[in-house]
């Protein structure tokens, strides 16, 4: 029987994953937009050659990424990379806000894409968080997720065109949020603090 460590089984070539992980205690990650623009950034090279990304959500304290890994990548490749990523991040914010010791929970968690079905789902979950965690009303111009991204018409290096393809087209990928956005808040799956 093979033992993986605590955080999960290695990420494997050719296959999709949620990466999620949060401040330690109840800290936050995040305390200005330069914080959120240097985290991508850092993301962006470590992911480089190793991974892509289909979606993403960064709030205050946690963040959700979507991401398939590349087929040539090797089996431990990913994780390290999650790991250089979080060290350069958290020294930084360490040096900029004068404080020590760590900023992220020691394990980052990782759930891998089973089915066609949980990919579209997985892509929705992220997208709806802001909205779920009362950050804002509407998820659609969140600022630091991959929706906006998606519809607009700059350059990106998310999946553009393949999200598209996993609900069938455009259209589809904004009734897809629209109709689950509406019916998560009649069922009272989200509510918001007036």
């Amino acid at each position: 029987m093979v033992s993986y460590p605590k955080y999960g089984k290695p990420f494997e070539p050719g296959e999709f994953y949620h990466v999620y992980n949060q401040a330690v205690g109840n800290q936050n990650i995040f305390l200005s937009s330069e914080n959120y623009r240097f985290f991508l950034d850092k993301y962006r090279i470590y992911a480089k050659d190793n991974f892509s990304t289909y979606a993403f959500c960064l709030l205050k304290n946690h963040f959700h990424f979507l991401i398939k890994v590349h087929d040539k990548t090797q089996v431990d490749q990913t994780s390290e990379r999650f790991r250089r990523l979080f060290i350069s991040y958290a020294k930084s914010f360490n040096k900029n806000y004068n404080r020590k010791g760590a900023l992220f929970e020691k394990h980052f968690k990782r759930v891998k894409i089973e089915s066609n079905e949980q990919l579209l789902w997985t892509i929705y979950y992220i997208h709806r968080n802001p909205v779920h965690h009362n950050v804002v009303k509407s998820f659609k111009k969140f600022r630091w997720s991959s929706y906006p991204v998606i519809l607009s018409n700059k350059n990106t290096r998310l999946k553009r065109r393949e999200v598209f393809k996993l609900f069938t087209n455009r259209e589809k990928f904004i009734e897809f949020h629209e109709r689950n956005i509406l019916e998560d808040k009649l069922l009272g799956k989200i509510n918001f603090k007036e």
